[in-house]
């Protein structure tokens, strides 16, 4: 991969996979230290891809089992969202409230709908990304709905 193209994909990628690696770890030092891995282990990959697309569903992968891995480790410590509010990554459709109920989703669940909702990925896209069955992850989705339309109430709006 050449450098350009390594920066690009960098730029195309980075926030997107922040939420990701955030709404897994809750924590945005760590978030920031496991996207920064990812990049790493791109740059140091002799892996050739034929497009965009499949860059960035490799460098998803790899961010959730960075993620996952992270987990093993002992001395993580959370921050609530008030300290990580100036980061936000959801921009112009940060709303609180959605975003502290998204959060308080188990991981699966929280992982499923960021996928799904804010990256839009489709459920197929999801099963192959997470090794996730497809049936477990419409599961999964149509279980975190009701659980944000209890927890939001009136302000929960979801268009089937």
């Amino acid at each position: 991969m050449t450098e350009n193209r390594f920066i690009e994909t960098v730029k195309r990628n980075n926030q997107r996979l922040f939420v990701i690696a955030f709404s897994y770890l809750k924590n945005r030092d760590d978030a920031e230290d496991v996207l920064q891995n990812t990049f790493l282990k791109l740059w140091k990959s002799n892996v050739e891809f034929s497009d965009d697309e499949s860059v960035d569903k490799w460098l998803t992968r790899v961010l959730i089992n960075n993620c996952k891995n992270f987990f093993q480790l002992s001395f993580r410590q959370n921050k609530s969202i008030e300290e990580v509010y100036d980061v936000s990554a959801f921009d112009e459709y940060f709303n609180i409230d959605l975003y502290n109920a998204v959060m308080s989703l188990n991981k699966k669940e929280r992982l499923c709908v960021i996928l799904f909702y804010y990256n839009d990925l489709p459920i197929k896209e999801i099963s192959q990304i997470t090794g996730i069955k497809e049936s477990t992850v419409k599961s999964l989705l149509k279980r975190s709905r009701e659980k944000l339309k209890q927890s939001l109430g009136d302000e929960w709006i979801y268009e089937q």
